[in-house]
């Protein structure tokens, strides 16, 4: 992997769960790393929710490999995020992971 390809800086998040002032269940999002990675645009598609029209744009995100992301984590760019669909190990060699997301638009 090229060093130069690594040109977004990506925020990840995971899930913090926790009991409001009423005790019901809540959960936020929080930062756990910030990594430099690549963002690359696979596919898109639209898809009828609740009679509304969304667009689901997927993505690969190429970053040096990080043992604790998985699909219960999100990554943050500028103002969009990516929901973690898959998580692959290039090679099974700890170098990178290729994380296959979606971007509800």
């Amino acid at each position: 992997m090229i060093a130069g390809q690594l040109r977004h800086r990506l925020s990840i998040q995971g899930v913090e769960k926790s009991l409001d002032d009423y005790g019901d269940p809540s959960h936020s999002w929080s930062t756990t790393a910030s990594v430099w990675g690549s963002i690359e645009t696979v596919g898109g598609t639209e898809k009828d929710i609740s009679s509304e029209l969304v667009g689901v744009v997927t993505h690969k995100i190429k970053v040096r490999y990080i043992s604790s992301i998985s699909p219960n984590n999100q990554i943050l760019f500028d103002s969009r995020t990516f929901q973690i669909e898959s998580v692959n190990n290039w090679q099974q060699r700890n170098i990178y992971l290729e994380l296959l997301c979606k971007e509800v638009v």
